[in-house]
């Protein structure tokens, strides 16, 4: 018989199993989506503008997918630690996000417009963003999107902008990049500790890829009913701008943007991301094909890339300013010529700090 195991090698081992335990546990929380694995340090909830009787700055509106959902919920944390913070509307019927917008004092419109696949139609988003923000200025972007401090203090010389002129588009990119597990720790050092470990060291998107679309009220009195997520209308936006009366500004120089490289699913797509596979499928998808009808029939998509762009968001010393693209532009592709939408002398006039 053999003699039973001294307490200290019990000690050892039951450390042993625990140590092994953690790491199955941490590995399944890191690879299946789930909002707790989003470990929020410090006191998060959306401002109530209307007991505050202010008004915001800014306005996000979003489309979230189903929750539970790592990185829609830390979009939303990144979101919601922003100084000041936006006002933020949830679009959308999916389940989850009216747990989610209750429990954070989100905005959320429901009964949206769909297509006979059950996708959001985009002609109601953005009616609705149009007719229900209270920000000087609209921003459109994905749940999934990280946002820095940076993108903040850019905004904020939007909002500028926007008491300058007309109305605008800003667009631009965002960048792809893996993630540490310790940053799905949210506390009061995160934007800087993401900015010291990520600035600038993601992979940017595609030209033809935008992430983010910002404008003034009434930019888009007409919308094609397009379906969101089945590629084509972001193009005809950029396109729709630059062939429009306002000016179009590429706002990628300045704006951090972020995305967490994950696998996610779409209808009728494989489980395992965009891979060549299933961007094919997607395209042959009848909701594409609907998407490059509409496209078409509203005034086309030539031009739709960010080089094409008239205005960038620069530097000028320690202050944003607008210049000119004097970059090369292919006015064969970009189909339009550099144009003087905003004159030499407003364009002074708008970078003057005096």
């Amino acid at each position: 018989m053999r003699p039973a195991p001294s307490s200290g090698l019990r000690r050892r081992l039951c450390i042993i199993v625990a140590f092994i335990l953690g790491v199955f546990v941490v590995a399944s929380l890191y690879n299946i989506p789930s909002s707790e694995v989003v470990n929020i340090q410090i006191p998060m909830k959306a401002k109530n503008w209307d007991a505050s009787g202010e008004k915001p700055k800014v306005t996000f509106v979003t489309c979230p997918k189903s929750f539970p959902s790592r990185s829609q919920m830390l979009g939303l944390m990144t979101w919601l630690t922003l100084d000041p913070q936006p006002e933020i509307i949830y679009v959308s019927d999916d389940p989850g996000v009216a747990e989610v917008a209750a429990e954070y004092g989100i905005r959320h419109i429901t009964n949206v417009r769909v297509n006979e696949y059950g996708t959001p139609l985009l002609d109601f988003i953005f009616h609705e963003a149009q007719e229900q923000a209270r920000g000087e200025i609209i921003v459109f972007l994905n749940t999934d999107i990280l946002t820095l401090q940076n993108f903040m203090d850019v905004l904020l010389y939007v909002v500028e902008l926007s008491r300058k002129l007309d109305n605008f588009l800003v667009v631009g990119p965002r960048q792809d990049t893996d993630l540490d597990p310790s940053f799905y720790t949210v506390g009061s050092d995160w934007h800087e500790k993401f900015a010291n470990r990520y600035m600038n060291k993601g992979v940017w998107t595609s030209s033809t890829a935008l992430d983010y679309f910002i404008f003034k009220k009434g930019f888009f009195p007409e919308f094609p009913p397009f379906a969101i997520g089945r590629f084509v209308w972001d193009t005809w936006i950029m396109s729709h701008s630059l062939h429009g009366q306002y000016p179009t500004i590429n706002g990628k120089n300045q704006i951090q943007a972020f995305h967490v490289n994950h696998h996610y699913k779409i209808a009728g797509l494989p489980s395992d991301g965009l891979n060549n596979a299933a961007l094919e499928a997607k395209q042959k998808s009848p909701e594409f094909k609907e998407n490059m009808r509409l496209g078409a029939e509203y005034g086309g998509l030539d031009g739709g890339e960010l080089q094409c762009a008239e205005y960038l968001i620069s530097k000028c010393g320690n202050e944003f300013c607008l210049i000119k693209n004097n970059g090369d532009i292919n006015e064969e592709y970009c189909k339009h010529e550099r144009n003087n939408k905003i004159s030499d002398e407003k364009l002074r006039e708008i970078n003057d700090r005096s």
